[in-house]
């Protein structure tokens, strides 16, 4: 006599439950998961540290209204849409921005085009900052995707 498994019987009765149980932690992680700003900038050296400062006090006194929203792999700023995130490595801070890059004239060598390449946050145009320089030639972008949710 031959027996059905117990997978096989799962497959007529629908998923897996094991499974369906695990996305339903997973979902209410997402949903409960807090992040701080510590987090993103904990392991971050003095210069990095200061740079990231920097990009946050620009981004956040453009308007009361812009919300800073840690995340797990970046820090988003929004109003009523996200207009940047904010992603850091040991030695350069990405920014990416809700810009076409097809709009950005002169594309600074900082910038890149990132349609078509997979990242976290939101945007479509990634900057690269590697010091204050950087940030200090690229703000107007940062003013650019601002202005672009209606800011």
């Amino acid at each position: 006599a031959t027996s059905t498994s117990s997978r096989d019987a799962e497959e007529f009765v629908g998923k897996n439950p094991i499974m369906v149980e695990a996305g339903k932690k997973a979902a209410l992680t997402r949903k409960t998961a807090t992040y701080t700003l510590e987090e993103h900038f904990e392991n971050l050296d003095d210069n990095m540290l200061e740079l990231f400062n920097a990009i946050r006090d620009y981004i956040v006194t453009l308007d009361n209204s812009i919300e800073e929203a840690p995340k797990k792999n970046y820090i988003a700023y929004k109003t009523s849409q996200n207009f940047a995130c904010l992603q850091n490595y040991k030695k350069k801070l990405t920014l990416y921005l809700k810009l076409n890059p097809d709009e950005v004239n002169p594309m600074p060598n900082q910038g890149r085009d990132v349609r078509e390449i997979g990242h976290f946050g939101t945007g479509d145009f990634e900057l690269i900052i590697k010091d204050l320089k950087d940030f200090e030639e690229t703000k107007y972008l940062i003013n650019e995707a601002y202005k672009n949710i209606g800011g």
